[in-house]
């Protein structure tokens, strides 16, 4: 167990042990900043020994892992559980909004072409992430004095590692099989000819859209549709809300 401990300026200096904190609580040397981590500050100077410090950073889709250790030892770890209900509660919340404007402005006219994305949007639940990673970082700063950051990104075969004597076309036999036949037949249905602007944009990689959130309309044909995959990103994107609505009110079977 280590204490953190921060100079009179707030600024990260060396953990020490419980004890050495105990004593410098004790001689009025130092105060508690808070308990969790346990963290204390000098009331008197400023300097203070410092060793390199790394932290290394595990960036997962439901999981951080996060480890500050000098060439010995290994001073801070801690693991992030990440939230992963997001989707699932935005599309909650695009039913009841839909359900509210059909009994109430079923008459009103369509607006969704005067919405505008700002620049360098992106999906709340990437956004949530991207926010959650650099405040680990963040609060692991505000407690030592780290000389570098390393963050791991890697992409793992998730279905050897579930299964290690998966060979072969059992890859094509995983959770998404059902999903993949479906994509078949949707992209023979619609002639493998982008459904928004046919072809125009001269896209040859073709993608099967989701015209609602699984959640709402699930995995059904009706509820997807062929479209190039330039005209998939913008709508990811929300570079075009435009587009998203045109691909909602085209005909669907």
């Amino acid at each position: 167990m280590l204490v953190y401990v921060l100079n009179r300026h707030g600024h990260p200096l060396m953990p020490c042990s419980p004890r050495k904190a105990r004593l410098l609580l004790k001689e009025g040397k130092a105060k508690v900043i808070q308990r969790t981590p346990f963290t204390i500050q000098w009331l008197y100077g400023s300097a203070g020994y410092k060793q390199p410090i790394f932290l290394g950073v595990d960036a997962g889709t439901k999981h951080i892992g996060v480890s500050a250790t000098t060439e010995k030892k290994v001073l801070y770890e801690a693991e992030v559980l990440l939230r992963t209900d997001i989707q699932e509660l935005l599309a909650t919340r695009c039913e009841f909004r839909r359900s509210r404007r059909n009994r109430k402005t079923r008459y009103r006219k369509p607006r969704f072409l005067n919405r505008k994305t700002p620049q360098g949007w992106l999906a709340p639940s990437v956004q949530n992430k991207v926010d959650t990673h650099l405040k680990v970082i963040e609060k692991a700063l505000k407690i030592l004095p780290v000389t570098r950051v390393t963050v791991e990104v890697a992409q793992f075969d998730m279905q050897k590692i579930k299964n290690p004597e998966i060979s072969g076309a059992e890859y094509q036999e995983g959770n998404q099989m059902g999903f993949w036949n479906v994509r078949e037949y949707v992209l023979f249905r619609d002639k493998h000819t982008c459904q928004h602007c046919r072809g125009k944009s001269g896209d040859k990689i073709l993608n099967v859209h989701h015209i609602e959130s699984r959640k709402t309309g699930g995995d059904a044909p009706r509820n997807l549709i062929t479209l190039c995959e330039s005209g998939h990103g913008q709508i990811h994107r929300g570079a075009d809300p435009s587009l998203s609505e045109a691909a909602r009110l085209l005909p669907r079977r």
